[in-house]
């Protein structure tokens, strides 16, 4: 389990919980938990068991559970010259990559970033928080809002409105889709910028799958 990636991880694990509810205390409305359609009780279990389910991942590829469209294949074939007997591999391939990129990387950055934060304050709030990744707690009290991406084209509707509408959230993207290029010295906290590099990131994950 992904957890295993960071030092200590039981005492992270109850440090994200006990911040989260925190942050939801001073800030209910972040609450994206409903019942009934209605927002639900903010109570410690279910941020318990929210972000022990987070803790809990095992990044791997799943089963698809759709059918390819048959006609996108024939297209590739007609205009890309794709060769007829690989499309049931070029299908698989295409749909692990899809997952590969949408949730085993993104997983392993979440973690990446937060074995290299925690000790600065930041912490992971799971699902518990509508259009917010990560929290640090000030001194004085306030709280800084973050919300992690691995490129620019990957944000979702939901959380770019949430975002757009509160104007204090920091958005920061791993790399940019356009040029391939990183953004870890843009990384938002100048203590845990010193710590990531996209070659760090990457040897964090062989890491892992060698165990």
């Amino acid at each position: 389990m992904i957890k295993t990636t960071i030092p200590e991880w039981n005492d992270v694990l109850k440090k994200c919980i006990r911040l989260t509810h925190k942050y939801l205390v001073d800030n209910p409305e972040a609450w994206t938990k409903t019942l009934n359609k209605k927002p639900a009780p903010i109570t410690i279990e279910k941020i318990t068991l929210d972000i022990s389910k987070m803790f809990d991942k095992n990044p791997k590829i799943k089963t698809p559970t759709t059918v390819p469209d048959e006609l996108v294949a024939e297209l590739l074939e007609l205009i890309c010259e794709y060769d007829k007997s690989q499309r049931e591999l070029i299908q698989k391939q295409y749909n692990n990559q899809k997952q590969i990129e949408q949730v085993v990387v993104g997983t392993f950055l979440e973690f990446y970033i937060l074995k290299n934060s925690i000790e600065y304050g930041w912490i992971q709030t799971g699902n518990c928080l509508s259009g917010i990744d990560m929290i640090k707690q000030n001194e004085d009290g306030s709280w800084n809002r973050l919300q992690i991406k691995n490129s620019d084209n990957t944000p979702n509707s939901s959380s770019a409105g949430f975002i757009k509408e509160k104007g204090n959230i920091i958005t920061w993207k791993r790399r940019k889709s356009t040029t391939g290029t990183y953004y870890w010295d843009e990384f938002p906290d100048e203590d845990v910028r010193v710590n990531l590099s996209e070659q760090n990131f990457r040897e964090f994950i062989k890491e892992y799958y060698k165990k």
